[in-house]
């Protein structure tokens, strides 16, 4: 299933740093088992994926011309929450119920930044992957690749240069099977706090965008950055790129689809997969799914 390059949507995008003091295996069950399922049942989302993801360390991504790959551990986030919404107006009625998200923060989140986009600033360009919407790890290499643009330009260059350079010499390479890209709106600080969450980043550490590419292998990665059409688009990215950063995912679990609530929204992501792997059909039935659901929102 691919997107509609067409479609409207808004989004909210949140990168995740896990809370100190307690193991990576606790905050993937937590997110996955406990929060997924609660924020899946709040009104006026499209889709809502977690995506699981690594530290970058290092030794992937090229420099080029001066366009640094941000590798600092306090930098790195352990996980991605994106949102969709088929407008504004939708968004607004998510934030409106998401006060009920806040204290669940705490349980396992340092930090959480939130991003926003407006009409047109989300797009898919390619999507030719295996699965859109997952719950558990693709068959290929995905990315997600945050982009801070540098102080001396302004938003709207920068824009140009990611929407109409750097997105479209991407696209091209058929060594990439999905790209997406979002351009971000300024911080969003409505969300109500939660204790010991920080939701305002530091300076100079705020994106301006991010996008996700993914490849089938380990090769076609290395041919496609060795590729003249991204070295040459990445390079003209001198001056209007501070630094990027890069995060490899672990896997990714899909709570809401087409506005609707998937398996793992309804029951959390690593019962979905067992449910899957046993072949449990009569878990998937409509009077199992009323009875588990009778209290949804």
């Amino acid at each position: 299933m691919s997107f509609a390059d067409s479609r409207e949507e808004v989004v909210f995008y949140v990168p995740l740093w896990k809370r100190n003091g307690i193991e990576i295996i606790d905050f993937d069950n937590y997110w996955r088992d406990v929060h997924g399922p609660v924020c899946a049942r709040l009104p006026g989302q499209m889709e809502y994926w977690q995506y699981h993801v690594s530290a970058y360390e290092g030794g992937i991504f090229p420099e080029l011309n001066g366009i640094n790959v941000n590798s600092n551990p306090e930098d790195q986030f352990l996980g991605i929450a994106e949102l969709t919404f088929s407008n504004a107006e939708d968004r607004a009625t998510w934030f409106e119920a998401s006060a009920i998200l806040m204290d669940d923060e705490h349980n396992i989140f340092s930090k959480a930044i939130g991003y926003t986009t407006s009409p047109g600033n989300t797009k898919t360009v390619k999507s030719e992957i295996s699965e859109v919407y997952p719950n558990g790890s693709l068959s290929e290499i995905r990315y997600h690749v945050m982009v801070r643009k540098n102080d001396a330009i302004g938003v709207e260059e920068f824009r140009i240069y990611m929407r109409n350079v750097l997105m479209p010499a991407i696209a091209e390479r058929s060594e990439v099977v999905q790209l997406r890209y979002h351009l971000f709106d300024a911080i969003d600080l409505s969300r109500p706090d939660a204790q010991g969450v920080e939701h305002v980043e530091k300076d100079g550490k705020d994106y301006h965008a991010a996008f996700e590419v993914s490849f089938a292998s380990g090769l076609d990665r290395e041919y496609f950055f060795a590729s003249a059409e991204f070295v040459e688009a990445l390079s003209a990215g001198s001056g209007k790129i501070d630094f990027i950063k890069p995060s490899p995912e672990r896997f990714t679990a899909t709570f809401v689809q087409d506005h609707q609530m998937t398996l793992a929204g309804q029951r959390g992501s690593s019962v979905a997969n067992l449910i899957n792997t046993i072949g449990a059909s009569n878990q998937v039935r409509d009077d199992i799914k009323k009875l588990m659901l009778t209290n949804s929102l």
